[in-house]
């Protein structure tokens, strides 16, 4: 790590995972008020509308009907975490055969499982496995339920970037604990959650975090909340799963 950058620098994250457990799906933060605080990162749109990649300051949402939307300063977004990315280290890494081995890389170069990393991979891959979330109505339906109507779908030989977070296990319902990356093709056509991949080769970028700062909402709904949940941990690891399998 260089200097004392895990110590300066913090995650930001708009909101908690527990409250889109519960169903909080309403974008309560604007794009301007995450914009300020990183450049990278990832997230879900308003409803439930789609999966946010932000790469370079822009925000991209690719929604569960495969559009994408580039937002504008003005949108929000239900739920966000981004940071002011400088990689502490990069490297290229070649023929990664799976999303898993890529994980498996990305601890063995870090210093600590115990503190947050942010993750950049520009790379082309055999092929990427994403889904992504299709807007939800009112009354919500909890996360569990809601993502059995995502879009779930594979693109192959495809050069783009794969960004995100390995988080501590203990943050999981705060943030998602482990790994939890999104993906936008280099054209900007093509996103959304990573599921898995296939032989990537590219440039794998990573810094070190060891400061989170969570910002909450302040709606009614969000205030009138019960975030005493049942079993958090498993309906986090189903919203991530391959519900094509």
């Amino acid at each position: 790590m260089r200097r004392n950058a895990a110590r300066e620098k913090v995650v930001t994250q708009f909101s908690i995972v527990d409250a889109l457990v519960a169903g909080l799906f309403d974008g309560v933060f604007t794009v301007e008020q995450v914009g300020r605080s990183g450049h990278l990162g990832l997230g879900c749109g308003d409803h439930m509308d789609g999966e946010l990649v932000v790469l370079d300051g822009v925000f991209r949402l690719f929604h569960g009907d495969g559009t994408v939307t580039v937002l504008d300063a003005g949108e929000s977004v239900a739920f966000a975490e981004v940071v002011d990315f400088e990689a502490d280290s990069s490297e290229l890494v070649e023929t990664v055969p799976s999303l898993d081995a890529l994980v498996a890389d990305i601890r063995q170069r870090v210093v600590s499982e115990n503190v947050f990393h942010a993750v950049r991979f520009d790379a082309h891959f055999a092929s990427v496995s994403l889904r992504e979330a299709k807007r939800q109505a009112k009354p919500y339906r909890p996360l569990a339920d809601a993502v059995h109507d995502q879009r779930e779908a594979v693109v192959t030989d495809v050069a783009g970037t794969l960004l995100g977070f390995v988080a501590p296990r203990f943050f999981q319902g705060i943030s998602v604990a482990g790994p939890h990356f999104h993906f936008v093709s280099a054209s900007g056509e093509v996103g959304g959650h990573v599921l898995g991949l296939t032989d990537a080769t590219g440039e794998l970028s990573i810094e070190t975090y060891a400061g989170v700062t969570v910002r909450l909402p302040t709606s009614a709904d969000y205030l009138a909340a019960d975030l005493d949940l049942d079993d958090v941990d498993g309906a986090i690891r189903h919203a991530e799963s391959d519900h094509q399998h």
